[in-house]
């Protein structure tokens, strides 16, 4: 039986390469890790999840980080304040923060689950696996990069919309009045962003704005006819006033398909989630929390698409460095936000 060792973890996990689809390597090394600090109730389930019991009790509390990064590898080093390398801020110091934060909760008398998920850059498959034979939790809390004294209490919820559309094709040179596939496209895109625009008229910041951006497009097959097909995936973001399923009744019709979609949601910073993590940020860092809105998504969103739950993320490391090569987590950030994980979660679990 070894002594956790939350640095070296950290480094060695960023020495194990693991885009979406590629995390076995360091699922096994994560779950060998646990395993050689004396924990025996944690297990790997069949999309690579490892998943370890700390402890019994109530109220549940959940601390989820995801393994799995972006692609393009980054050479690994540590040059005495800083480790370097893809995954650095997005997000394995926060996992590894969370994990560190768990296996020193073993006196507090809530329970305790730390789960490392896979597949949360791309699919989210590793959280739906999990969501399908783990209990509802109480508390959720998920390991994204937030700098040691914010907390993000909302995020923005995503729906990935294809539209397709068909027209008889033409020789390019004939004087047809009858519209193209392509322009189709065009024009139901144009009717898409004025629909939002329409919604966005009295909105006054981005977090409660939605959005709407094509992100990938195409048609025709050939230089001298007309397209005869087209298609076009339209990527909504969805503050927490709407849920995805009326902004898709406002936006479209019958000719779409949903490939994506991932609620909203808010913990209102009078909840005892959030409120646990301004005083233990106060008893650590002696500053007031932050309470920050993402405009992106996490697998926070997959888990309140389950489940109504509080939730929050909360990690070290600049957001703005995330799936760049310029990925680098303070060693001292990192292990400040493990204390902060502690006393928050303590705080939370008082007087249960």
């Amino acid at each position: 039986m070894s002594a956790p060792d939350p640095l070296n973890f950290l480094i060695e996990s960023l020495k194990i390469y693991s885009p979406s689809t590629e995390e076995s390597k360091v699922s096994n090394f994560i779950y060998n890790y646990i395993k050689s600090i004396g924990f025996k109730d944690v297990l790997q389930d069949k999309a690579n999840n490892v998943i370890l019991k700390v402890k019994d009790g109530s109220p549940k509390v959940y601390l989820i980080g995801h393994m799995d990064t972006v692609p393009g590898e980054l050479p690994v080093f540590y040059d005495g304040n800083n480790i370097y390398g893809r995954g650095a801020v997005d997000a394995k110091s926060s996992l590894s923060a969370l994990l560190h934060a768990s296996i020193n909760l073993m006196n507090v008398p809530c329970g305790i689950k730390f789960i490392a998920v896979t597949d949360e850059e791309r699919l989210s498959e590793g959280m739906n696996e999990v969501l399908k034979h783990e209990e509802k939790p109480d508390y959720a809390i998920f390991g994204e990069p937030t700098g040691v004294s914010n907390v993000a209490v909302s995020y923005k919820g995503r729906l990935l919309a294809k539209l397709n559309f068909k027209a008889n094709p033409y020789h390019s040179s004939s004087p047809v009045e009858e519209k193209t596939a392509f322009e189709l496209m065009i024009e139901k895109i144009n009717e898409v962003q004025n629909k939002v625009r329409g919604l966005n008229a009295n909105v006054t910041s981005y977090f409660d704005a939605v959005t709407a951006q094509v992100v990938k497009c195409g048609c025709g097959d050939s230089t001298n006819k007309t397209p005869a097909d087209a298609f076009a995936y339209i990527d909504i973001r969805v503050p927490p006033k709407y849920n995805t399923f009326d902004l898709e009744k406002i936006l479209f019709n019958n000719n779409h398909q949903i490939e994506d979609r991932l609620e909203p949601f808010s913990t209102p910073p009078s909840n005892e989630l959030p409120r646990a993590f301004f005083r233990g940020i106060y008893k650590v860092l002696s500053v007031k929390a932050g309470f920050v809105k993402k405009l992106g998504t996490c697998d926070g969103n997959v888990l309140r698409s389950y489940y109504e739950v509080p939730i929050i993320a909360y990690g070290p490391g600049d957001s703005k460095l995330s799936h760049t090569d310029q990925e680098r987590i303070s060693v001292s950030e990192y292990l400040t936000a493990i204390k902060v994980l502690e006393e928050s979660i303590k705080e939370l679990c008082k007087n249960r």
